[in-house]
């Protein structure tokens, strides 16, 4: 199951700004068909300041049944890291 977004408060880590994000813990990509883009856009915040993006660690499990941590870019068969 694909996790409910969520609201968050992001403070930049380049110039120290406060601001409201969303992201979504896991994505399952067998059950949920986002693309690339929507894939970015639920695990990463940009700050309204300064432009630095930052990457929000989040699990997504691919269409062939591998799970990756979006963060690490490590991938894990069946659950096992």
């Amino acid at each position: 199951m694909t996790s409910p977004p969520e609201k968050i408060t992001v403070v930049c880590p380049e110039c120290g700004e406060a601001y409201k994000d969303w992201y979504r813990a896991s994505i399952n990509l067998e059950l949920d068909d986002f693309d690339d883009a929507y894939i970015e856009e639920a695990s990463t915040a940009t700050c309204p300041s300064c432009g630095h993006k930052v990457e929000i660690s989040n699990l997504i499990v691919e269409r062939d049944g591998r799970w990756v941590l979006g963060e690490d870019d490590e991938e894990m068969e069946d659950g096992e890291g």
